[in-house]
């Protein structure tokens, strides 16, 4: 954090000037919760492992394999296998471009409630296997919700994410993607679903498979997003401070400020609510500007944070 200070000969009026034009940047409604994981490891079986419930050690179909079911054709089609082993070296998913094995996941009995902000991560293993086209073929990764609360209801896709093409012939690479998905407001109180399948290129066959394994699934509450105030501006003639920081679409934020870095108790405002964006076109971050008050509009240091 930059001070300021001025020389004896400098002016009252310019020295608050440069005090509040390097006001601070400070990281705001910082909470330290941990990620939930909703899928991964022996939790809604996203390790692949657990089956064999039809007595067969090399292969399962969806019936034997608990917590995953087939969206996209019958339960009876092959689901896991023991070869090809990942760094696990256990059983690892049946992936094929033909779309009659899509390995859907309810979450669990009670499934999960959206709530605003949701941040979801996910991560993976995968590989190429027959026919794969690896300058053409994807492994697709989908949340989504439904009309009707169930998986097999009408689905509306919140984020289709696509592995990226294979790089390394016959070899598991690892996906990782951190905040993959932001729920919105209108995702809110709706149950989530997860659907993961082999996704054909234009111009290839659907004649390819390939394998998947340790899939993880991490939702943070929208508390744990950080708020940075990215921006700053002042208008020394209107005594206006203008911040920016990033959307999280909570419905409303508080703005504070402080003299000293220590003493956070003062409010600039306490309900700043997203149709007070200045800037509404950005879908990514809110700019909103405030009139500094007498009293604190020249004050020699003066810092503001953003909290939910």
């Amino acid at each position: 954090m930059q001070k300021l200070f001025k020389s004896k000969n400098e002016p009252f009026e310019f020295k608050a000037l440069l005090s509040i034009v390097k006001i601070g940047m400070i990281l705001g409604s910082l909470n330290l919760a941990q990620a939930t994981v909703l899928i991964g490891g022996d939790i809604m079986n996203g390790n692949l492992n657990a089956g064999n419930a039809d007595g067969d050690t090399t292969d399962d179909n969806f019936q034997s394999t608990p917590d995953w079911v087939n969206v996209g054709g019958a339960q009876t089609m092959q689901c896991t296998r023991t070869n090809l082993t990942s760094q696990d070296s256990t059983r690892n998913a049946v992936l094929s471009l033909s779309g009659d094995r899509n390995f859907g996941s309810e979450f669990g009995p009670d499934g999960y409630t959206i709530k605003a902000g949701d941040v979801f991560d996910i991560q993976y293993e995968w590989r190429d296997a027959y026919n794969w086209n690896d300058a053409l073929d994807n492994v697709a990764v989908t949340l989504f919700t439904t009309d009707d609360d169930t998986i097999e209801g009408n689905a509306t896709p919140l984020v289709v994410h696509l592995s990226g093409l294979s790089t390394t012939d016959s070899t598991y690479e690892t996906v990782n993607h951190d905040g993959v998905y932001i729920a919105t407001a209108d995702d809110v109180g709706k149950k989530l679903f997860l659907v993961f399948a082999g996704k054909a290129g234009e111009g290839s066959d659907t004649n390819g498979f390939a394998r998947f394994d340790n899939l993880v699934v991490e939702v943070n509450p929208s508390s744990t997003v950080p708020l940075i105030i990215t921006e700053i501006q002042y208008a020394p003639e209107t005594s206006e401070v203008t911040l920016t920081w990033p959307k999280t679409n909570s419905s409303s934020y508080r703005v504070k400020y402080s003299t000293d870095l220590i003493d956070w108790s003062n409010e600039l405002d306490d309900e700043v609510l997203s149709e007070s964006d200045e800037k509404p076109e950005n879908p990514s971050e809110i700019t909103v500007t405030f009139s500094l008050f007498e009293g604190i509009k020249n004050q020699k240091y003066l810092f503001f944070r953003v909290e939910h």
